[in-house]
């Protein structure tokens, strides 16, 4: 009998915690635009508006959960197919056009971006 209540205590107070560690789910949002700034742990864009204009920059933190890819059209079977490659944030340049998903809070987190390909620069391919 004593165990059955001690049960029945441990089992509720795990249902509590599952409750209070899922009460509020995180709020993301999404941007499009131009990287403005690439830091070691930060990434600042500058995004469009709804009618095209560049807004208020964002600073974005970067963790090492956030993941970047850099979008590659490739021809195969005389066919454009789009493909993406795992990026680095800090392989990143000013003026390089990127979409974001962030976790939006009093700390912006980027969970995950794709960026184009740089332009090229000399005649190089950036491979």
């Amino acid at each position: 009998m004593v165990y059955l209540r001690m049960a029945a205590v441990v089992v509720a107070a795990f249902a509590a915690a599952g409750l209070a560690s899922a009460a509020d789910p995180v709020a993301f949002a999404t941007a499009h635009g131009v990287v403005e700034k690439v830091e070691k742990d930060s990434l600042t864009i500058l995004p469009r508006g709804a009618g095209g204009k560049f807004a208020k920059s964002i600073v974005l933190q970067v963790t090492g959960t956030s993941k970047v890819a850099t979008l590659q059209p490739q021809t195969r079977a005389g066919k454009t197919v789009m493909t993406q490659r795992d990026t680095d944030v800090k392989d990143l340049q000013p003026q390089q056009a990127i979409a974001v998903i962030y976790a939006d809070g009093a700390t912006p987190v980027l969970l995950t971006a794709v960026v184009q390909a740089p332009a090229e620069k000399g005649g190089k391919t950036g491979k």
